[in-house]
């Protein structure tokens, strides 16, 4: 009898099974789980820093004015710059933020709650790093990556990975910046402040009415003496002091609400269903349209043969090959992505699929010995010995 089931189902369990857990993991799995990342990562640069606002341009004078007043607790000020980054023998154009203010680097997206991993000694020139970034250069901790800053390269080592910082086109990176090398930026830079400051807020409603209202960004004043006369500069002051800026003010609480959603499992109950019923289809044509229910009538049950082995056997090798074939499929997907995915976002409805699939093989064994025993119970009926 294992001879017969070799030849007539092993193969086809196990195509059946290859192929369901394959179909399963491209329609509806795989989807399912770029949702989840795609929403995960737009989320948690909103969800899992301490930042509220991001405000432009601030002076070096408003950094250590701002905080305690006018609702804000803390600022986390940089330059923002876009530039050609080696690394890994390769250059990538990268978003880099570049700091010399690090105290309270906490409250941004290189934060604790988003870090994957980090060194377990201190480098001289660390930088901060995320996923994307390691993943387009191939880079890890500890590799050395150069980059330029203002008319000078600066080599850094790569001291922690990040989850992507969403923010900004393909992620960001940053850098610590020695005095020197602020002075160089200031030097090659007609204004008189950072780019960008990230803003935690003590009192949010009194920060945004601030930042909405009254918040100038001080670091777009350019020197007296960048100006022919005192009149020129005049106009170049008012222009900055008599305009509103609440339209380049970023309210993070705003962007985490109207990114605040959940992905639907519908696809994944569609694949479980249509898993479970062609795993319930195929033993039922198997079994009762196909020969296995003529044969063992014919050539084993008289016989006094013990079919249920045949059936088990099934069992086991269509469950084995379904989970190396599934497994394999969620290997591929979870490391391959082109997005991170933490394991922890994914969820337990992947495993919906593979649940129906037992649940399923259990039923179709159960059909398939009842059917066994009906037929054993009619040829009693009918007065045959069994051996």
């Amino acid at each position: 009898m294992t001879g017969y089931w070799i030849r007539h189902r092993a193969l086809l369990s196990i195509l059946l099974s290859a192929v369901i857990a394959v179909v399963a993991g491209l329609l509806f799995v795989f989807p399912f789980i770029s949702q989840i990342s795609d929403n995960y990562n737009s989320q948690s640069v909103y969800k899992n820093t301490s930042i509220d606002f991001i405000a432009p341009e601030p002076s070096f004078e408003q950094i250590s004015e701002l905080p305690g007043s006018n609702g804000i607790d803390k600022v986390f000020p940089f330059f923002l710059t876009k530039t050609a980054v080696n690394a890994g023998g390769k250059s990538r154009t990268t978003t880099v933020l570049l700091s010399d203010r690090f105290e309270n680097v906490d409250i941004t997206m290189y934060n604790g709650k988003r870090l994957i991993k980090k060194s377990d000694s201190d480098f001289d020139n660390p930088i901060l790093v995320d996923w994307q970034f390691c993943k387009d250069t191939s880079t890890d901790i500890g590799d050395t990556i150069s980059l330029s800053i203002g008319d000078t390269t600066a080599e850094y080592k790569i001291y922690a990975i990040y989850e992507t910082n969403s923010i900004y086109e393909n992620g960001a990176i940053l850098a610590q910046l020695s005095t020197e090398q602020k002075e160089n930026i200031v030097q090659n830079s007609q204004n008189n402040g950072y780019s960008q400051m990230y803003i935690s807020a003590s009192d949010y409603n009194t920060c945004q009415t601030y930042l909405t209202k009254d918040y100038r960004p001080l670091g777009r004043l350019k020197d007296r003496d960048r100006f022919d006369s005192d009149e020129q500069y005049q106009v170049h002051y008012d222009a900055i002091m008599d305009s509103g800026y609440a339209n380049e003010i970023t309210d993070f609480r705003v962007r985490k609400n109207s990114l605040d959603k959940k992905v639907s499992p519908l696809m994944i109950w569609i694949g479980t269903a249509l898993s479970a019923v062609l795993i319930i289809a195929f033993n039922v044509v198997m079994a009762k349209r196909g020969s296995e229910k003529g044969y063992f009538t014919k050539h084993c049950i008289p016989k006094g043969q013990n079919v249920k082995p045949y059936y088990t056997k099934s069992f086991i090798c269509e469950l084995l090959c379904f989970a190396v074939a599934y497994g394999v499929i969620l290997f591929l997907k979870l490391n391959t992505s082109a997005m991170y995915i933490p394991k922890s976002a994914i969820g337990i409805e992947i495993a919906f699929i593979p649940a129906a699939v037992l649940v399923a093989e259990i039923i179709s064994l159960s059909m398939n010995n009842s059917m066994i025993k009906s037929i054993t119970k009619k040829r009693k009926s009918q007065g045959e010995e069994l051996i």
